[in-house]
């Protein structure tokens, strides 16, 4: 194997093999060998550095195969628009009911009814519909614009040190990482005061255990140019700064000694040695160039790479100029979503040398004309730090901001139609509360609430209205939770919010009246209909469940005796949920296989990740054989791996005897780790004799007692969809725990943001900064051998002389 010596691509310009000049022409010494060994001490951390980054990539990629075959399951059997759904009683129906006739089109009907057979439906009166607003026109401004930026990409301007950064916090035995987020207008970093509280909030939000949170532990306070951290813990735990994103701990004036040990938080504080730098200059050209955007396009999310920093200043390419930026833009964008999908431009705004970035989605046309499509959605999912948020570089813009509502940005903020064209003064005047009055009901809104967080008062509250919205349609969407013609629904509001957030009545907007629904059902032996009525178009006929789809067989309001009725039919098709019960036990399989291999299978110490140099002595095969052996074990009694590998394996332990019934057993086979075994014949006998008992396995809801305690932990689809949600959510702030360590393609705000994506990040500044220790070590020792070759060859020039002149003494 090569020597220990090596180094990987990224540091091999530093290795002998590229020391400049030429040494050993007069002393004959093997120069580049000599500085190679008094270096060896720098290459060999960078080596260990590199090699500690590949573990930890090879650690990312096998958790992310997990967490991908769990979304995948998620996605295929218990996600309610999966046709394979198993939380969907659909699948699961024993009988299938088919409506006859020509008018069976009205309907929809499914169920078991054994009366199925001896009623019909003679006709339906009227169809019910909830209570609802209708709007007229678009919810939101329909632009995706960025506020001033400097059309001169070299000026200079103050970006945030601390905005987007992190440090780390050993408490005890563990480490926990506290993020400052820079797309959250909860947090602000404009003064040390402000920078304090910030911090201590993000500790709040950090449990530690035993219903404590980090802040409970630590607290950090200012003097007006310095901060504080101390101690508070009452059960005596040590707690150490240990490091930090972006020099964070140093720009607030936090150093770490020579041997980089943590810096101890006592009980009686520990300061910072200097003044905290909040703030450094920085070009435009500097803080944007070559970070990564993305961006979702009806769906389809990417990432792009903005132009380069170099290229932005180079004078033959972007000569600092905003509008190479934007035709380099969208370049990639024409690249990602296709031509004429998305366009861009600078738009100049009221202030002299600024102009704004504004996106919007086109139709693709033969003549290069832009046509708007307003059919399209368009938004910024996440961006590299000091791009998007109340501190980035591109103003104005943040993390979930679209051609649609941002729902999760303050309401003023949002892009709401109907503040189009408000100044910053007037949004900066409106009142910092407001009474929003729904059906009576009064529901508080705040200045900085968020629309998800009004409609969410507005769902929570006791008014009988239901609000969401619809980024497709770009409408908002208030229906009334009560049915039919119970219920209404009356907006207005103290201080006119409800104009600004819906319009006005009569002009934005109509409302439509509640109805019920009624049909005339006929039964055997009976030549009589009877009207039924019901707030909603489902009807529940003796466990026959109809849906009402349209009207018939009424003249006037009076049912039409020759109009054909509907008929049934019953017979049973137990094949769909066999065939998708029997795909989910093998899903359910791989993925107890694949969790138990991994967190079983111990990693061979022999081998460690290569470096260049034992590469280029191997061939292709060799390495790829290598690094088989090098992977294994990277999640070796991982305690996340195991807590899932348990979780599986006790699946359907409360209910053992009751599945097994319905043809589900765990596999008698030690070695299988909780396998599921599936008896089709049980199952679909099951399924034929006690189809409700079925469902309720599969379907029946978790259940809580008065104290939160869980007393159900539901039906065995109901546990899985705990596990997975658990393990590998990837929506709501806080993501699945393997999501949150190792990132997926699934969350791309959480390709960045992950805890190993930031180990990486760290590891890559490590290496940064040795690579700058080893080259300046080179240089040093250079410059001493050239000094040494000098003399040398001055000393035999001297010896020739002298032995020229006393020659022939």
């Amino acid at each position: 194997m090569a020597s220990i010596g090596g180094l990987s691509s990224n540091a091999s310009t530093n290795s002998a093999s590229s020391l400049r000049g030429y040494g050993g022409l007069a002393s004959g010494l093997d120069r580049d060998s000599l500085i190679e060994s008094m270096t060896y001490a720098t290459t060999s951390k960078i080596q260990k550095q590199q090699q500690a980054k590949q573990k930890i990539t090879w650690t990312q990629e096998a958790m992310r195969g997990i967490t991908d075959k769990l979304y995948n399951f998620s996605q295929s059997f218990i996600s309610y628009t999966s046709p394979k759904s198993l939380l969907s009683t659909k699948l699961f129906s024993s009988n299938q009911i088919t409506a006859l006739g020509e008018n069976s089109k009205y309907i929809g009907v499914s169920g078991s009814s054994s009366l199925a057979k001896s009623m019909s439906i003679a006709g339906v009166k009227q169809m019910a519909s909830d209570a609802k607003c209708n709007f007229t026109g678009a919810a939101s401004d329909q632009k995706l614009a960025s506020g001033g930026i400097d059309q001169d990409l070299s000026t200079l301007n103050d970006y945030s040190t601390v905005a987007g950064t992190s440090f780390t916090v050993k408490y005890g035995s563990k480490y926990y990482s506290v993020s400052l987020p820079e797309n959250n207008e909860d947090y602000k970093y404009d003064t040390l005061s402000d920078v304090a509280a910030s911090i201590n909030k993000a500790m709040g939000e950090i449990s530690v255990g035993d219903g404590k949170t980090l802040a409970d532990a630590m607290a950090v306070s200012e003097d007006g140019s310095r901060l504080t951290f101390t101690n508070k813990d009452t059960a005596g735990n040590a707690l150490e700064l240990t490091g930090s994103s972006d020099n964070l701990l140093g720009n607030l004036g936090f150093q770490f000694g020579q041997d980089n040990k943590g810096i101890e938080i006592t009980s009686s504080g520990v300061r910072g040695s200097s003044n905290a730098k909040l703030t450094e200059q920085k070009s435009v050209a500097d803080q944007i160039g070559g970070k990564q955007i993305c961006f979702t396009y009806n769906g389809k999310t990417e990432w792009i790479q903005l132009a380069s920093a170099a290229d932005l200043k180079d004078p033959s390419k972007g000569n600092n100029d905003l509008d190479y930026l934007v035709s380099d833009l969208q370049e990639k964008l024409d690249k990602a979503f296709g031509a004429g999908r998305i366009n861009v431009k600078a738009d100049p705004t009221a202030t002299p040398g600024q102009s704004s970035l504004s996106f919007k989605t086109t139709v693709p046309t033969n003549n290069n004309s832009i046509v708007e499509d307003k059919s399209s959605v368009l938004s910024l999912a996440a961006g590299e730090r000091g791009l998007l948020g109340q501190y980035g570089a591109l103003t104005g813009l943040s993390a979930g901001d679209s051609n649609r509502l941002n729902l999760e940005s303050s309401w003023t903020k949002s892009g709401l139609k109907h503040m189009e064209g408000m100044t910053d003064a007037q949004i900066a005047a409106l009142p910092d509360e407001d009474t929003l009055k729904i059906n009576g009901t009064e529901i508080k809104i705040k200045k900085g609430m968020s629309l998800t967080d009004i409609m969410d008062a507005i769902n929570a509250s006791d008014a009988g209205v239901k609000a969401s919205y619809l980024a497709e349609g770009d409408r908002f969407v208030l229906t009334s939770t009560e049915n039919g013609a119970s219920g209404k629904i009356e907006i207005d509001s103290d201080q006119g919010i409800d104009q600004l957030l819906f319009g006005v009545k009569g002009t934005d907007y109509e409302v439509q009246e509640g109805k019920d629904a009624i049909i005339a059902v006929k039964y055997a032996g009976s030549d009589t209909p009877v009207e039924v009525t019901r707030g909603s178009n489902s009807f529940n006929l003796n466990g026959l469940t109809v849906t009402v789809k349209g009207e018939f067989g009424y003249n006037s309001g009076v049912l039409d005796p020759a109009a054909e009725a509907i008929t049934f039919d019953v017979t049973m098709n137990t094949e769909p949920a066999v065939t998708a019960v029997k795909e989910m036990i093998d899903a359910f399989n791989e993925i107890v296989k694949l969790v138990n291999d991994e967190v079983s299978t111990k990693p061979n110490r022999k081998y460690d990740p290569l470096t260049a140099e034992q590469e280029d002595e191997m061939s292709e095969s060799q390495i790829n054989a290598w690094n088989e052996k090098a992977k294994a074990g990277m999640l070796f009694n991982d305690s996340d791996i195991r807590g899932l590998a348990d979780a599986l394996r006790t699946i359907i332990s409360g209910d053992a005897s009751n599945m097994q019934k319905m043809g589900l057993s765990v596999s008698t086979d030690y070695s299988d780790n909780g396998k599921l075994v599936f008896d089709e014949e049980a199952f679909k006998k099951a399924l034929e004799t006690d189809p409700d008992g079925v469902i309720n396995a599969f379907t029946r809801p978790s259940e809580k007692d008065a104290n939160g305690n869980v007393t159900d932990a539901g039906g065995v689809m109901v546990r899985l969809q705990t596990i997975m949600e658990k393990y590998a959510s990837t929506t709501g702030a806080t993501k699945g725990i393997l999501i949150e360590r190792a990132g997926s393609k699934y969350a791309p705000t959480s390709i960045l943001t992950n805890s190993m994506q930031k180990q990486l990040d760290a590891i890559d500044k490590e290496i940064d900064r040795l690579t700058d220790k080893l080259s300046v070590e080179q240089d040093r020792y250079i410059s001493q051998f050239t000094n040494l070759e000098r003399l040398i060859s001055q000393m035999n020039s001297q010896s020739s002389w002298l032995a020229s002149a006393f020659g022939g003494v």
